[in-house]
């Protein structure tokens, strides 16, 4: 029983393996001593079935109609990094030289959900470079029309700028992101230096999201009259905001708020609870 327990175990992790890998993938191929923005638009079309791969890759040119569509075949060495060879070529523009079919490597990053790869060609010892592909849902084809607008580049060369993650990926940290209160002393607006690490994952996950905004609402205890806390509430607000905008946040991407000593979350009759009011709350909007 123990070791059909074990097989079972093995089979459903290499199942859940070939799934993440299965499908379609565009990304960026670039050869050695460029830069991503040097590179071409590349969609990568493969199945995954006991551990064997095939597909096909389309490899076309920034803001241009040439193309070229390639056989490829392969195997998985472990979870997450697989083998390529391309095979033979299926189709291509006139323009486009006969490429040099390549073997490429790849390994999945779990926490960039990055797919990561490296390419050589045996027939042209000079052509190697590197591939970064991201999860995508596209139709394959072979048609001489782009398999999608071009724009997508730009974007996915600034995200690598910013070190931001996939998209799939980036979705499943906004689901785990857990907001914080940022606190202030007593009658201050100075943001603590012990609050900055977590105000700039918030800026990453906001400008991860390009719909994404985020609200910030300032609060105070109960000590001065209310104009005073409603002005101090703003100010704390505002210093959240002047840390955004010094940290690439656009203002444009914030909403703001200030409730003064309207919405406590502890009682303003002790010290700890007053402490507790002292603070600024967030929301993604």
């Amino acid at each position: 029983m123990k070791l059909i327990a074990f097989l079972f175990l093995v089979i459903n992790f290499s199942l859940s393996a070939q799934l993440k890998l299965s499908g379609e993938w565009q990304g960026i191929l670039i050869e050695s001593n460029k830069t991503w923005k040097e590179g071409k638009p590349i969609y990568l079309k493969i199945s995954v079935i006991n551990g064997l791969i095939d597909g096909k890759i389309r490899e076309e040119f920034y803001n241009s109609s040439d193309f070229s569509v390639i056989k490829i075949s392969g195997k998985t060495i472990n979870t997450g990094t697989i083998e390529l060879t391309e095979e033979r070529i299926l189709k291509q523009t006139e323009k486009v030289t006969n490429p040099c079919l390549r073997q490429l490597k790849f390994v999945y990053d779990e926490k960039s959900g990055y797919f990561e790869g490296v390419f050589e060609s045996k027939k042209c010892p000079s052509s190697t470079g590197k591939i970064i592909l991201f999860k995508s849902k596209f139709e394959f084809h072979e048609r001489n029309e782009s398999l999608m607008n071009h724009s997508w580049f730009l974007r996915f060369n600034a995200d690598l700028e910013s070190g931001l993650s996939s998209p799939t990926k980036r979705l499943e940290e906004l689901k785990a992101f857990n907001f914080e209160f940022v606190y202030f002393d007593y009658g201050e607006d100075i943001l603590k230096e012990e609050y900055k690490s977590y105000l700039l994952k918030m800026i990453k996950m906001v400008k991860s999201h390009s719909d994404l905004r985020i609200k910030i609402t300032g609060h105070t205890d109960s000590d001065g009259s209310d104009s005073y806390n409603d002005q101090l509430s703003k100010r704390r607000t505002e210093a959240i905001i002047m840390f955004f905008e010094a940290n690439g946040l656009r203002r444009d991407r914030v909403i703001t708020d200030y409730k003064g000593e309207k919405k406590p979350v502890d009682s303003n009759k002790t010290e700890e609870g007053k402490r507790k009011n002292r603070r600024v709350d967030f929301e993604f909007i």
